[in-house]
């Protein structure tokens, strides 16, 4: 019998996982301006819930590509909480992103900065340690909320408690009181700022410039399958990503993202990442680039790349598989003969 329409879709398409952020943009452009389409490839996105979702659909193979946390191929490679899976990546899908966001409260009991919150701690004037939220704890959220409060003499895993939390349930916690503030990508920090729950004292670009965000992840299973079409998944969103990144497309690229179906976000919300000046909460900013999504070699997964996010991995996760790992590790997971290679492709 011929196969039917639904049977060869599903054979043919590739399932794109991603998650409700900002840095999910080159994904949600392409798809839907037709990028995808005319590189000839069926693409079917997905927006998960949380990275959680990501990493087990990746690894029991319910999705093909995602979006994933810079860690995550890395996680999942040598199966830390997770069946240990071979995840790569081609390329890399913006650096920084994210903020801290501390609550109200705290700003309202003296907390200006975090020499202030190292104070407030160590007085002992909560009954219970302060919990910040970090989308996981094999991310670069995680990472920098740590670097942060080190660099103001606050010990992560003795002075607060770092709790695990979706991304997009950052700003109901904050307001219910269960967290005291957070580590998050856009919108979430600038909704909190604009609900008056919180306000940020530092953005992923002053604690750690040039930091690589998200990832391009699929398993070395469907690579080695369909090696073209990832290739060629690779080179179209290099293509988004400099489209992201132009200030021409901005409004184009903001009235997308605000739909329902992706972000379900206002365009004024999503823009403040965007804008070159970041609203940090009280009447406070910060000026210059708060994500990039190109330039400046950003998209290359190269050693260096790879090694500042293992590097930071082994520093920041006590585990047992960190330990003397394979020196392969790096050109195994973050491979940049893709990147090459989708480079010098030209979509005919």
């Amino acid at each position: 019998m011929p196969q039917s329409t639904t049977s060869t879709r599903r054979s043919t398409s590739i399932r794109l996982g991603y998650i409700r952020l900002l840095d999910a943009a080159p994904l949600i452009i392409a798809d839907r301006l037709g990028m995808f389409m005319e590189a000839g490839l069926n693409v079917e996105l997905s927006r998960e819930v949380g990275w959680a979702t990501i990493r087990d659909k990746l690894a029991f193979g319910e999705l093909d590509v995602a979006q994933a946390l810079s860690p995550m191929p890395f996680v999942m490679q040598l199966g830390i909480g997770v069946v240990p899976t071979e995840v790569i990546t081609g390329l890399v899908l913006n650096s920084n992103g994210n903020a801290i966001t501390l609550s109200r409260q705290l700003h309202e009991e003296g907390v200006e900065n975090g020499s202030d919150l190292r104070r407030y701690i160590k007085s002992g004037f909560r009954p219970r340690k302060l919990v910040f939220g970090v989308v996981s704890l094999y991310s670069s959220h995680h990472f920098i909320l740590c670097r942060w409060l080190e660099s103001h003499g606050i010990k992560p895993n003795e002075d607060v408690i770092i709790s695990v939390l979706p991304p997009e349930q950052m700003v109901r916690n904050l307001s219910s009181q269960n967290i005291d503030g957070f580590c998050v990508g856009e919108p979430w920090n600038s909704l909190a700022v604009e609900e008056g729950l919180g306000w940020c004292p530092a953005t992923s670009e002053e604690i750690s410039r040039g930091y690589p965000e998200k990832v391009l992840a699929t398993t070395e299973r469907f690579y080695s399958y369909r090696p073209g079409d990832y290739i060629r998944m690779v080179e179209v969103l290099q293509a988004a990503c400099a489209f992201c990144e132009s200030p021409d497309n901005r409004k184009e690229m903001l009235n997308i993202l605000s739909r329902p179906e992706y972000l379900n976000c206002t365009p004024r919300t999503l823009a403040h990442a965007l804008s070159g000046t970041f609203p940090m909460g009280y009447g406070s900013e910060r000026t210059g680039a708060f994500i990039r999504f190109c330039g400046d070699e950003v998209n290359r997964p190269d050693s260096i790349r790879a090694k500042w996010v293992l590097e930071d991995l082994v520093r920041y996760v006590k585990h047992d598989k960190l330990k003397n790992l394979p020196r392969t590790m790096l050109k195994r997971v973050y491979r940049e003969p893709i990147f090459d290679q989708a480079t010098n492709l030209v979509i005919s």
